[in-house]
């Protein structure tokens, strides 16, 4: 982490210009975790890290209103481990244990396993690429946490709440932008001097019903110094031994195919960082809606504080049933690894949706009605260590 350490000393002089890209890359390098970008060359070594994350959260849907202590508002609470050996021969083998819990409380985040967050090991080498086997994000769930400034967080991201699928109709999920189990993934070297590719395939825990795939996916990426452009595709289907994958039934939905097409762009324009992005979702299911996602976003890391705006304008193919909304956040940073934020939140629904902001706003103990807006604010802490 010596360029955020770097960029957090250099912040101090009036003015200081930074490359923006660099500085929002070491800034969140910390949050996700050691190696997360790469394994560290001819290393071999174990680490535990982890974070904690609370915030006092104002959330008022539809009227009604909730003050709570909330956990994981910037990053998801966590702790895990991460661990590589050097092969030999510019061959690394690597692994991650990763488990989410609510730091208010102490609670595991999911009572049904342990890591939650990643299970995976895998192998690495520079001109071959990597390869991973376990529980993680697949190509296209990788894909989607690159159009969001605030990486997807389950409470305070206007893209989280918009990336939905809950009114599209049967059998539509969105298990591929998800964590999945079973995975197998590649990721490419780089090639052509500035692409990267990768593909990924998951197996269902139950297969009695439909294909034997949760997931599968490809992805190609351009990067070059100041601009990144993405593309990917994502075929799933719910997935009978995993809770809350099949919500109607599980008889016919594991053979309901969702597809996902994300398509996203990020230039450096120097004072700050620029990004847009689509994503469109159609479950295959006669009769069911098809959902466009089109966001953009802005962020700047002045001082010690990274400034985050994103805007996002969600559609389907359903009457009148849209959203719009947007989650603006600053982030002040007493270290490299400590650091005080805000957030605001805001989603508008179209007179026949029913979205959500704050992953389980149900402020007062009502539902989200269609056609209410919610509205979420949040001060809190959080320290990666």
């Amino acid at each position: 982490m010596a360029t955020c350490i770097a960029l957090l000393a250099a912040a101090t002089a009036a003015n200081a210009q930074v490359n923006q890209s660099d500085a929002v890359i070491g800034l969140a390098a910390t949050g996700f975790g050691p190696q997360v970008f790469g394994v560290a060359a001819q290393r071999s070594m174990v680490q535990v890290y982890g974070t904690l994350d609370l915030g006092i959260n104002y959330t008022n849907a539809g009227g009604r209103s909730i003050t709570r202590v909330q956990s994981g508002n910037s990053w998801t609470s966590k702790f895990g481990i991460y661990g590589q050996e050097y092969l030999g021969d510019d061959w690394t083998a690597f692994f991650r244990l990763e488990s989410g819990f609510t730091a208010n409380n102490g609670s595991l985040q999911d009572s049904t396993t342990l890591f939650n967050r990643a299970s995976f090991v895998g192998v690495d080498n520079p001109f071959y690429g990597k390869l991973i086997f376990g529980r993680t994000y697949s190509t296209t769930g990788t894909a989607s946490l690159a159009v969001d400034p605030f990486f997807a967080n389950a409470h305070e991201s206007i893209y989280t709440s918009l990336a939905s699928v809950s009114d599209l109709g049967y059998g539509a999920n969105a298990d591929g932008l998800n964590r999945v189990n079973n995975l197998i993934t590649y990721a490419s070297p780089r090639f052509a001097g500035y692409f990267r590719a990768g593909l990924s395939y998951a197996f269902k825990t139950d297969q009695s019903v439909g294909p034997a795939s949760h997931t599968r996916g490809v992805s190609l990426v351009y990067s070059d110094q100041t601009n990144t452009v993405g593309l990917s595709y994502g075929q799933s289907w719910c997935d009978p031994g995993v809770p809350g994958s099949c919500t109607a039934d599980k008889t016919t939905q594991p053979s309901v195919r969702t597809d996902v097409f994300i398509a996203n762009a990020q230039h450096d324009f120097g004072p700050f960082l620029g990004s847009a992005a689509f994503v469109q979702q159609v479950p295959r299911y006669a009769g069911d809606g098809i959902a466009r996602l089109y966001s953009t976003s802005v962020q700047r890391y002045a001082g010690r504080t990274l400034y985050r705006l994103s805007l996002a304008y969600r559609d389907t193919t359903i009457h009148q049933n849209y959203a719009y909304g947007a989650t603006v956040g600053s982030d002040y940073f007493l270290s490299k690894r400590s650091a005080l934020y805000a957030r605001v939140g805001v989603i508008k629904n179209g007179p026949q949706s029913a979205l959500t902001y704050n992953y389980d706003s149900t402020a007062g103990g009502a539902l989200v009605g269609k056609g209410h807006s919610v509205v979420s604010a949040t001060l809190g802490m959080y320290h990666n260590f």
